[in-house]
């Protein structure tokens, strides 16, 4: 355990050593979506290092400040780079982890940094800066003796994902997405291809102003691909955040909120409700025209309560995405 993580008198996985990846953590027993898997305080941060030709310098100085555990922490880690100069800086490459999505500071945390990577992974890391700690939530149900796992990246068909891991992380994956039959990896790439495409294409602001049936198509597209290759990590809340902006910002208040509802408990399982995105989806889903760019025109005007509930699974989900009858 790190000497900056949270224990429990029942705990959730051991780490072990599992074979062709070195050590990681497996669940000891069955564990829910949603989970809080860890809790952990960074051992330090890398705020301080501003200076590119002293960053191994001034890391040789922080970890001899650290009291003894920790330096044992830090230096058991995995270094991705070995035989490479700067051990410091390289084992910070092969364990840092962002605090926060766009920031540039990282941070080492021991245990997290002991759950590997698969590209279908069973848990989320997300930075809440209110605790000031990492934390780790099952984003789908674990099963005892499963391994814990993280992605170390963003989707992407194969060819890419195993490029990014053998530049930035000097591994060829063979996770369980990674080691599919011959045909069925070239269905799932074609798919995850196609994801990319379609983001890309969420994500131009014309389209959304000018034609925003077509991109709220695009989104039921995606989540369409997401649940045939069962993605459960931020990617699903993050889509339909992007749905929710889309018929907000066309004055859609009835089905922002349901957006923003399934946003909301998307991102929960995958933070955890005490998160800052969480609790903004939350007010967005009580008052969409709370957000920035709600009722940019009034193509598609609603209030929310209009429409149908989601007691009427299939009409609602027909409803939703404007799908015809």
């Amino acid at each position: 355990m790190s000497p900056s993580a949270t224990a429990t008198d029942d705990p959730l996985f051991t780490q072990q050593e599992i074979p062709g990846k070195g050590k990681g953590l497996v669940a000891n027993r069955s564990i829910p979506a949603g989970t809080l898997l860890i809790s952990e305080e960074p051992l330090f941060t890398t705020e301080s290092l501003q200076d590119a030709d002293t960053i191994e310098k001034d890391l040789a100085a922080i970890v001899k400040a650290l009291p003894k555990d920790g330096q044992r922490a830090f230096l058991s880690l995995h270094n991705n780079f070995k035989g490479e100069p700067n051990p410091f800086s390289n084992i910070v490459r092969s364990n840092g982890y962002p605090l926060g999505p766009s920031s540039g500071i990282g941070g080492i945390f021991p245990l997290v940094s002991r759950i590997n990577h698969s590209c279908l992974p069973n848990a989320q890391h997300a930075w809440n800066s209110t605790q000031n700690r990492m934390l780790v939530h099952a984003v789908r149900p674990i099963e005892e003796d499963e391994e814990l796992t993280l992605s170390y990246l963003n989707g992407g068909p194969s060819t890419t994902r195993q490029e990014i891991l053998k530049q930035n992380f000097r591994f060829t994956c063979a996770c369980e997405l990674c080691s599919l039959s011959p045909q069925q990896l070239k269905i799932s790439d074609v798919r995850l291809k196609r994801a990319q495409e379609l983001d890309a294409s969420i994500g131009d602001p014309k389209t959304v102003r000018n034609t925003p049936e077509r991109a709220l198509r695009d989104c039921r597209a995606l989540l369409d691909i997401y649940e045939k290759e069962k993605v459960s990590d931020l990617r699903l809340p993050r889509l339909y955040y992007d749905a929710f902006q889309i018929v907000a910002m066309h004055s859609d208040a009835a089905r922002a909120a349901a957006f923003a509802r399934r946003a909301r408990m998307s991102r929960t399982i995958c933070e955890g409700k005490d998160s800052d995105e969480v609790e903004n989806l939350l007010m967005l889903e009580k008052s969409p025209e709370k957000y920035e760019n709600f009722g940019v025109t009034k193509r598609w005007k609603s209030k929310v309560g209009d429409g149908l509930t989601e007691e009427e699974e299939e009409k609602f989900e027909k409803w939703l995405w404007m799908e015809k009858s």
